[in-house]
């Protein structure tokens, strides 16, 4: 549970660990409709340069959709959110979405917190982004 009393700048947001899976990205090619063979083909992707087919771009923003669903709960819920893909991410890679509160203010009487979230591969940020989210309570 988290309150609107206990939420200060600078705070972090509790990290998430994922480690997607070639079955994974097929999955999520199919659920999206997404028909780029990067996603799904390891000899398009490597023809295409890559070292192994890549994480989705909105997979990775999914990532960080868990990351703040997870630190909200019941309690609030994501307003915004946007991010933006540095680097590539690949099957087996284990990748880090972290995040902070950067503000909060109250806004047409609805409590808003300001975070700055991103996704680390080997310690490196290859997502930035921001998110904007309502806390309830």
């Amino acid at each position: 549970m988290i309150t609107w009393e206990e939420i200060e700048k600078d705070m972090p947001i509790p990290s998430v660990t994922k480690q997607p899976s070639a079955m994974q990205l097929f999955m999520f090619s199919a659920v999206t409709w997404n028909r780029h063979l990067i996603h799904y083909s390891k000899d398009f992707a490597k023809h295409d340069g890559l070292d192994d087919v890549a994480v989705h771009r909105a997979l990775l923003g999914s990532f960080l959709g868990q990351l703040l669903t997870g630190w909200l709960g019941e309690d609030g819920e994501v307003k915004r959110i946007e991010w933006s893909v540095r680097g590539s991410a690949f099957p087996g890679d284990e990748v880090v979405c972290k995040g902070r509160v950067k503000d909060k203010e109250e806004e047409n009487n609805e409590k808003m917190v300001e975070c700055e979230v991103w996704i680390e591969k080997n310690g490196k940020v290859i997502v930035p982004g921001t998110a904007k989210v309502k806390i309830f309570n």
